[in-house]
């Protein structure tokens, strides 16, 4: 899949940066100043795309794939329940494009060596509005879970690999049990 009309100069751009400064905070606080530009467009992020996304019973779309395998996506995050915790298989970095977001990073405390079974704690609890950037790590730090608050949440998120191309991980931290399958 080619990028969207009018993403070519964004997946350039943010993938020259990962290939020259690896994947670190500093590339992904430069990928967030990219995402800005990309949200503030409303050719780009406007209230069809918004609507449409709302009107299905997807959380998010792919808007495009850059030449080296990156994926941008807009995903919208309910006020009603948040997401279950869960992984994508690559990091990622996010801004806010309309509502206010609770994005919640987690870690695992075990070594993953017991099959189904995973010991989490929270490690960061963010509310982000419009404009503001947040990002997590790479496998294995790649855990997290969203909500809107008060209202849908709308955000573009920059993944490092298309995160629909493995199975993920869903997590229950209360119960400690985890599964592997597709994305939801």
């Amino acid at each position: 899949m080619e990028p969207a009309t009018g993403l070519e100069p964004f997946f350039d751009t943010a993938e020259r940066l990962v290939a020259d400064q690896g994947a670190n905070p500093a590339a992904f606080a430069l990928i967030g100043d990219l995402l800005r530009i990309v949200a503030a467009d409303a050719t780009l992020i406007d209230e069809s795309k918004l609507d449409a996304l709302h009107q299905s019973s997807a959380q998010a779309t792919i808007l495009g794939h850059g030449p080296a395998g990156s994926t941008l996506m807009l995903g919208r995050f309910s006020p009603e329940a948040p997401t279950p915790v869960h992984n994508h298989n690559s990091w990622g970095v996010l801004c806010v494009v309309r509502g206010r977001d609770r994005h919640i990073l987690w870690r695992r405390q075990d070594d993953g060596s017991r099959m189904g079974r995973a010991q989490l704690e929270i490690i960061e609890t963010r509310e982000l509005a419009p404009g503001d950037v947040a990002w997590f790590p790479d496998v294995p730090g790649d855990i997290h879970s969203q909500q809107g608050i008060g209202e849908a949440a709308w955000e573009l998120v920059y993944f490092g690999r298309d995160p629909n191309a493995r199975p993920r991980m869903y997590f229950d931290p209360e119960t400690g049990r985890v599964e592997e399958r597709a994305a939801v």
